[in-house]
């Protein structure tokens, strides 16, 4: 007959966990707004959070990974694309969605993990795996299909024109060479794309 008074069941419900994990995104992304990544401490996250330490680690062997991981969740929901796009029409929303999210405070973010980046070479790689990939992967996947559909000239290269727009986005973020508009955005667009666009039949 079993025991029900031991259920063998360890750890807390997880209603409990959801809780703490919404309480310490909360808090990743509060504190991010008074401070910079560098400054960040998990002390601080875990106590304002009312979790412990260990908590943390447990979940986020690193602060990076703890911020890209709120990132992740709380930023990249916004630039979710419609599935029925053309490959500029796509490159477009993309860069849309991009540059709201940059002049947002998620654009403080992302700068102060780059920040970090320079002397953490850990934190800009996953920052790199984590973040950028995903997205140029899927961005390239869609000029690629332009190319395939005869949208984009068989000579574009879908590498060279993600990294020549994008590249673009993240040089004004990070340097502020000039103002990070929606304007830009679609003149750069315009500007790259110049050339790979099929001639009308």
């Amino acid at each position: 007959m079993k025991n029900s008074t031991h259920p063998g069941r360890k750890g807390r419900p997880p209603s409990e966990m959801a809780a703490s994990h919404v309480a310490i995104m909360d808090t990743v992304y509060a504190l991010l707004q008074e401070k910079s990544v560098r400054d960040l401490t998990m002390e601080e996250i875990a106590r304002r959070a009312k979790v412990g330490k260990p908590t943390l680690y447990k979940w986020w062997p690193t602060k990076a990974t703890l911020v890209l991981a709120m990132l992740c969740e709380r930023m990249a929901p916004n630039l979710e694309k419609p599935t029925v796009l053309t490959a500029e029409e796509s490159l477009r929303f993309r860069v849309r969605r991009l540059i709201d999210a940059f002049n947002g405070p998620f654009g403080k973010i992302v700068a102060g993990l780059i920040a970090e980046g320079q002397s953490e070479p850990a934190v800009l790689q996953e920052f790199f795996d984590r973040w950028v990939s995903p997205r140029r992967t899927a961005t390239i996947a869609d000029l690629q299909r332009g190319k395939n559909t005869g949208e984009l000239r068989s000579e574009a290269e879908p590498e060279v024109l993600n990294d020549a727009i994008f590249g673009a986005l993240y040089y004004r973020l990070l340097l502020r060479s000039g103002p990070l508009t929606r304007r830009f955005g679609e003149d750069l667009v315009e500007q790259v794309l110049r050339g790979h666009r099929s001639e009308p039949t």
